[in-house]
C-alpha cells in the first residue's frame, strides 16, 4: 500500500501535466477553428494524429490561411497570463506557442511562412 501511494505521489504530476498539455492543445486548435468559421471555410474535419490534434479545411486565400495558421499561436500567447493562477498552464501555453511558431515542416510558423511567400509572389507580379 506505501509503494502504491509513492508511485501516485510520483506519476500524478505527470498526469496533471498531460492533461493541462492536451488542453492547452485543444484550445489551440479552436483558435484555428473560430478564425476559420469567422473568414468562412468551410472545416472539413478535426483529427488527432501523432503530432497532435490538427484541423483540416478548405482552402483560402493566402491572406486567410495565414490569419488562420496564426489564430492557434496566438490564442496560446494570450493564455499565458493566465501563469499567475496556474504556472502548468501558462508554460503548457508558452511552449505550445513557441514551437508552433517556429517554421518546422507542417507547423503553424511554416504554414504561416509559405503564406507571406505566396504574398509576395503575387504582389511582385507585373
Amino acid at each position: 500500500m506505501k509503494i502504491a501511494l509513492l508511485v501516485l505521489y510520483w506519476l500524478y504530476p505527470i498526469f496533471q501535466g498531460m492533461l493541462i498539455g492536451l488542453l492547452a492543445m485543444a484550445i489551440h486548435e479552436c483558435g484555428h477553428l473560430l478564425a476559420a468559421g469567422v473568414l468562412r471555410l468551410r472545416i472539413k474535419s478535426v483529427a488527432l494524429r501523432w503530432k497532435g490534434l490538427c484541423t483540416v479545411r478548405e482552402a483560402g486565400s493566402p491572406m486567410k490561411n495565414l490569419l488562420v495558421s496564426l489564430a492557434g499561436p496566438l490564442v496560446n500567447l494570450a493564455l499565458i497570463s493566465t501563469w499567475s493562477v496556474s504556472p502548468t498552464f501558462g508554460i503548457a501555453n508558452l511552449c505550445f506557442a513557441f514551437f508552433n511558431i517556429l517554421p518546422i515542416e507542417g507547423s503553424d510558423g511554416d504554414r504561416a511562412l509559405k503564406c507571406l511567400e505566396q504574398m509576395k509572389e503575387v504582389s511582385n507580379l507585373p
